[in-house]
């Protein structure tokens, strides 16, 4: 593999096809391997993070550390920052980025006030995030110039329920980057903003963009709320189509919620065998509303077909659930078995 920069187009290949192989790539990763250099071992540990492969991450992270080149070792400390981030440990997060610090290089200076602006938006100072994200307009580093709009572009948003024609300029700033990482995240932010202020159109087309992100979880996130805005306006194939992606992803949050969409538009069109099937997957989701309303539903069509038995089980699951409407459900599933019953 070739030395190169982050604007190297050979550089993008062999990034996405590494980030697309987490359980495999930081096993062949060993320090003094000429090619893991500063930018590939952040921009590697990154992406894993980004994308909730937190141990690939890690070891990436190690790697880094453990390599002679003081700039190539920043990286580990500023992976290692991410990964603190990543399980909301502001303090530790700043130490590991402060240490990445202590080397005097522009490359590393960039990702520092990145990462840096990272921690002080995750605790609320988004003034001095802003101040971070700044630094790096000067950098010369288009993936981190890029990542800053992102994130500019977000904390933005998240600060307003109205429009915000900063946010959506600072995320069309991103986007126009094409780098594929923040491309998909920053069509999804705008999507979202669309919605909310009832710009229907606009949020379809930014969705539909979306579905296509190179980071999956924007990619299933984006179906999901694609499927939302088509049954809402009476497409009921195009909702299941994009529920149906959203469930396939492996998403830890939308695969689940794009099975319970599914489902109950199978429900409703008389396919229960197949709805069956959707809330069973739902129901072993690790996201745990998913779950529970999986097992809600079960529970009502297990009573509807006269297996009490099943339905009392699935139902009780659901009960243990804190959220108001799973329990108000289930609770009257379990009534209507006691009076079966009687």
């Amino acid at each position: 593999m070739q030395d190169r920069t982050t604007s190297d187009e050979q550089f993008a290949k062999d990034l996405a096809g590494m980030l697309a192989a987490p359980h495999t790539v930081p096993l062949g990763l060993k320090p003094g391997i000429p090619w893991f250099d500063f930018d590939l071992a952040f921009e590697l540990g990154l992406g894993y993070a980004n994308r909730g492969e937190i141990a690939a991450a890690e070891a990436v992270a190690a790697t880094a550390l453990a390599s002679s080149g003081a700039k190539t070792q920043a990286a580990g400390h500023l992976v290692t920052a991410v990964v603190h981030l990543s399980r909301g440990r502001f303090r530790r997060a700043w130490s590991a980025a402060g240490k990445a610090a202590k080397v005097a290089d522009p490359d590393v200076a960039a990702e520092v006030a990145y990462v840096r602006g990272l921690c002080l938006e995750g605790r609320g100072n988004h003034r001095d995030a802003s101040r971070q994200y700044a630094l790096i307009a000067d950098s010369g580093r288009p993936r981190t110039f890029a990542r800053a709009a992102l994130s500019m572009g977000g904390m933005l948003a998240r600060e307003t329920q109205d429009w915000d024609q900063d946010a959506f300029d600072a995320l069309g700033t991103a986007i126009a980057t094409g780098f594929p990482e923040v491309v998909g995240p920053a069509q999804l932010t705008q999507a979202l903003m669309a919605d909310r202020v009832g710009d229907r159109d606009l949020a379809e087309f930014l969705y539909r963009e979306a579905t296509h992100a190179a980071v999956p979880q924007t990619a299933a996130q984006a179906a999901f709320h694609l499927g939302d805005m088509l049954q809402a306006r009476g497409d009921v194939t195009g909702a299941r189509a994009q529920f149906a992606a959203a469930a396939r992803s492996g998403d830890p949050e939308f695969s689940g919620k794009g099975a319970l969409s599914l489902g109950v538009l199978l429900m409703e069109a008389g396919e229960s065998a197949d709805a069956i099937e959707v809330f069973t997957f739902a129901s072993n989701s690790d996201y745990q509303p998913a779950a529970a309303r999986g097992h809600c539903h079960l529970g009502l069509l297990s009573v509807d077909a006269g297996d009490l038995v099943s339905g009392e089980r699935h139902l009780k699951i659901a009960l243990k659930h804190k959220d108001p409407q799973v329990k108000a459900a289930a609770e009257a599933g379990l009534a209507r078995i006691r009076s079966a019953r009687r």
